[in-house]
């Protein structure tokens, strides 16, 4: 069981025994490298992704082709193209890794589940 996504969700909400190991089992970890992209503009963002430990950035590329930062997030945070996420449509932003990172991430389908299966999620 992912005991750093149990802890930071416990923050927020208390949860049993079984619901933590169904929250945290909805979850897979990646290791990710430098400069390695987990979202892309014309691809969907497949994954919700919470920084065990790392650095990311979220940024936009102008007409012009100058690039514009949206977010930075590192360990204990999270980070994706919501609008691309939630709406399940095409990406506008690149979120890319600043350095080689640890993420726990959820895909959509499974967190729909999770969040059908108990309100707490």
């Amino acid at each position: 069981m992912n005991s750093n996504i149990i802890a930071y969700i416990q923050q927020l909400v208390p949860l049993t025994e079984e619901e933590a190991q169904q929250f945290a089992s909805s979850f897979q970890e990646a290791k990710i490298k430098k400069r390695q992209f987990i979202v892309q503009p014309d691809f969907v963002a497949t994954h919700r992704n919470h920084i065990l430990h790392g650095a990311f950035r979220a940024y936009v590329v102008a007409g012009e082709g100058q690039d514009n930062t949206i977010a930075f997030a590192i360990d204990d945070r999270w980070i994706t193209d919501y609008n691309s996420y939630i709406f399940q449509q095409p990406a506008t932003m690149f979120v890319v890794a600043l350095k080689d990172s640890i993420i726990s991430r959820i895909d959509y389908d499974k967190e729909q589940a999770l969040k059908k299966s108990n309100h707490k999620f």
